[in-house]
């Protein structure tokens, strides 16, 4: 059997069809999806990005894909710009502008538009150069596996910075492979402005952006070894222009502006200074010093650095991880990641993807085999930068103490496989040189087949940990669930049977200002601060995230067994009943307190803030976090046994060696040691990042 030759023109349609097929079948999996709980905080400030060059406002991501998202929301009405205190008061007024101010429903459609169209011009870019290095039907298979697997395709219209991450660093490990083999300008420039753009998408580039420069760098000097000076020197000039292109468009996306706002101003919700002093660990508070002392980016960058190191790398206290079932708590479990990715990924794609990586195994230990196609010196450079990349962020994942981002921030490694699955084609069948495509395109099939009934791919697990109904039992995360439940809830209480004017208690994460304007009769389990009540009497309808069904050292579902279940949206189950729980006051009121402090600017009532803490304690002995605030309002009203005893308890619930851990104990070393309590201050709650 002879595969047909086809013109230039009819492959690259082929390619541009399989990109358009990737959007179709995220669209049919996404389509009854409100907006991720992320989604309205970026795209406002992305609205002000465009129509006033103001950086302010969640600096926690790189503006790159954000810029672009703001093009398609020009139509927004926005408020004039305030001095916002903290992540929490700018995350409620940048949603109140979203579902208060405007069509929110209007501005998700555009903002679908601008995410899929972003990433179909990546996407191109990507099977272009695919195309090139590799040749058609490795492009070609590597390009089906992306458009199928769900939690690519369930990133495609979703205004989050993953999967713009892991296409960029796709294509600067493309050109960065290519720039190493060949040394010429033109892939100079493509690697450098390539790697800008992974910089200025995200702050977890950094490991994989670090793992190509560095290694280039050791490429470009290693004519040295051969004293052949003048062509290291050629190859040095060429990898610092790299370097520069990168730098400059980095400061592109922030308009070349070293300060967030007009006036070289830095009005944050929380000043550079105290974002770095948050941190824990001396490093990182030395390095992102030099950085801002430096001026080498931009403060609005480091702002956002700081505040992903803090979350991300020393964790926020509480670090509880579900993994396969178990109960895991401090840092999340070594192989966290691998698992998550192991149980996201469809069986027929990874089956595809070790065929894959096999082939190139067997090609680098058996060069001139028989049964695989050989990999030239250009191809094994860019697979080498693929690999290492994915290497990087393999281990900076790993490295760090959080999980609660899962698939999502493992989608470059996700995207990495699939373009190693191309590698496929390699094996050779001489007697009939066309099951070397039927073999992958009988997989991409069964991976079809077999998921195209998931109408909420976010969600979706494979067979491993029983599927997506099962998978809660062994992963709790976001690839689970991030809010996009919200559209099938209203639908559920639009039926003429159910009583919507009855009490619904969300359990599940649903935004606040999205419940405000809906119609729905959302209600807190506590009203406010002064709530003297030690436990939850509540009845109505109940929105349980299907993670409340799993039994935890702190938690037994049966307290929720009587609820009737009515329906099960995806990962969100609506029961109706009653409640009586102590455990459910204790959160509620714990989250009404921190809201209290916040709001009241310096003027909280530290000894009413003591009172319901200490009755909050009661019911959560386990959690590091309520310890923190009690402690808190224990240094602000002057008791210093009490606050030692209370941090104490919170460094002592923390597990294992964190960061955290360490800044509680100085801290009751600082009380110690005190003359004046008021000179001690306060802990910043690190739940807060």
């Amino acid at each position: 059997m002879k595969i047909p030759n086809l013109t230039k023109s009819a492959k690259l349609g082929i390619l541009i069809a399989i990109l358009l097929l990737g959007i179709v079948r995220s669209w049919y999996g996404t389509r009854l999806d409100s907006f991720a709980n992320d989604e309205p905080f970026h795209i406002i400030s992305a609205a002000y990005y465009v129509a006033e060059g103001d950086y302010r406002l969640n600096p926690e991501h790189p503006p790159l894909s954000k810029d672009w998202v703001g093009l398609f929301n020009q139509h927004l009405e926005l408020r004039p710009m305030e001095v916002l205190n903290d992540k929490d008061h700018e995350r409620e007024w940048l949603q109140e502008i979203m579902y208060f101010d405007n069509d929110a429903r209007l501005s998700q459609k555009r903002s679908r538009l601008a995410m899929y169209s972003f990433h179909f011009i990546l996407g191109l870019g990507i099977a272009l150069l695919l195309w090139r290095i590799f040749g058609f039907g490795w492009a070609v298979v590597s390009l089906l596996w992306l458009a199928l697997e769900p939690s690519i395709g369930a990133h495609q219209p979703v205004v989050l910075t993953d999967l713009p991450l892991s296409f960029t660093l796709i294509l600067a490990a493309l050109t960065g492979g290519m720039f190493c083999y060949s040394w010429k300008w033109k892939w100079a420039i493509a690697f450098g402005v390539t790697l800008g753009m992974a910089f200025a998408v995200k702050h977890s580039a950094l490991p994989g952006l670090a793992m190509m420069i560095g290694v280039s760098a050791l490429v470009a000097i290693y004519p040295i070894l051969q004293k052949n000076w003048s062509n290291a020197g050629r190859r040095v000039l060429k990898w610092a222009a790299a370097c520069l292109i990168m730098l400059a468009t980095l400061w592109a996306a922030y308009g070349f502006n070293s300060h967030s706002s007009e006036g070289g101003q830095d009005l944050f919700n929380r000043s550079l200074e105290l974002k770095i002093s948050d941190l824990n660990t001396e490093r990182w508070r030395v390095l992102l010093t030099f950085m801002d002392k430096s001026q080498l980016l931009p403060k609005a960058y480091i702002w956002g650095l700081a505040d992903t190191i803090r979350a991300g790398i020393e964790g926020r206290g509480d670090d509880q991880h579900l993994f396969f079932g178990t109960i895991v708590y401090g840092r999340a479990p070594l192989l966290y990641f691998p698992g998550v990715i192991l149980s996201k990924i469809p069986i027929a794609l990874l089956l595809l993807y070790f065929i894959g990586i096999s082939a190139i195994l067997i090609a680098f230990a058996r060069p001139h085999s028989e049964k695989i196609r050989a990999i030239d010196r250009k191809q094994w450079f860019v697979i080498i930068a693929l690999v290492l990349v994915m290497v990087a962020h393999t281990l900076a994942l790993m490295s760090g103490r959080t999980s609660y981002g899962g698939i999502r921030h493992a989608l470059p490694i996700v995207a990495i496989m699939g373009i190693l699955s191309g590698g496929a084609i390699l094996w050779q069948f001489p007697r009939n040189h066309a099951l070397k495509y039927i073999i992958p395109g009988a997989l991409l099939l069964t991976c079809f087949v077999t998921t195209i009934g998931e109408q909420r791919i976010w969600e979706y697990y494979n067979e491993i940990v029983g599927g997506t109904e099962n998978a809660y039992k062994c992963f709790c995360d976001e690839g689970n669930y991030l809010g996009q439940r919200f559209y099938e809830t209203e639908e559920f209480f639009s039926d003429p049977e159910v009583d919507s004017s009855e009490p619904v208690h969300a359990w599940a994460w649903y935004m606040e200002e999205e419940k405000d304007a809906s119609s729905l009769n959302f209600r807190d389990g506590v009203q406010d601060i002064n709530d003297t009540a030690s436990f939850a009497n509540v009845d109505g309808y109940f929105l349980i995230d299907m993670c409340d069904y799993n039994k935890t050292p702190e938690w037994d579902p049966e307290k929720i067994e009587g609820l009737v279940q009515k329906k099960r949206i995806g990962h969100i189950m609506i029961a109706h009943g009653e409640l009586r729980d102590t455990t459910a006051w204790a959160i509620s009121m714990s989250f009404k307190v921190l809201e209290y402090i916040t709001e009241s600017k310096g003027n909280t009532d530290w000894e009413l803030v003591a009172k319901r803490m200490e009755k909050v304690t009661e019911y959560t002995q386990q959690r590091s976090n309520p310890f923190l605030i009690l402690g808190n309002a224990y240094v602000m009203t002057g008791e210093r046994n009490k606050a030692i005893a209370a941090y104490q308890k919170s460094a002592d619930n923390i597990y294992g060696e964190d960061p955290n851990k360490v800044a509680i104990l100085e801290q009751i070393e600082k009380i110690k040691n005190a003359e004046d309590m008021a000179s001690v201050g306060m802990l910043r709650p690190y739940f807060m990042e």
